[in-house]
Order: structure tokens, then sequence, then C-alpha cells
């Protein structure tokens, strides 16, 4: 896992992201804002997913 910390207002850009096929998917870039919010950039191929949400239908699949 990759920490960072990042100042309000900024934004980090991942790069040279592939899928399985190695196909390249572009940048992601991931705003930082206050009241500890962010914003995420993305080609619309990217399905960007809240990791509880994955937690809790892990545990309905139970």
């Amino acid at each position: 896992m990759l920490i960072l910390t990042r100042s309000v207002n900024s934004a980090i850009i991942l790069s040279n992201i592939y899928d399985e096929y190695g196909n390249s998917l572009g940048e992601i870039e991931i705003n930082i804002f206050k009241d500890n919010r962010i914003g995420v950039k993305a080609d619309k191929s990217i399905d960007i997913i809240r990791a509880e949400t994955l937690e809790t239908e892990k545990n309905l699949d139970m």
C-alpha cells in the first residue's frame, strides 16, 4: 500500500495503468478537497467502488 500525505486542493496522478489485456487505460487523477473529500477522474472503462461497498456485498453473499 502506498500512503501519501497531500495538502488540500492538490492532486495525485496515476499513469501507466493497464487492463488485463495490456491496453492502456489513461491517467487516473485523484483530487484532494477540504472536509476529508476526494474526487477521482478516470476513463469510463474503470470502475471506482468504495471498499465498504465491496465488504457489505461480500458479507451478504455469506
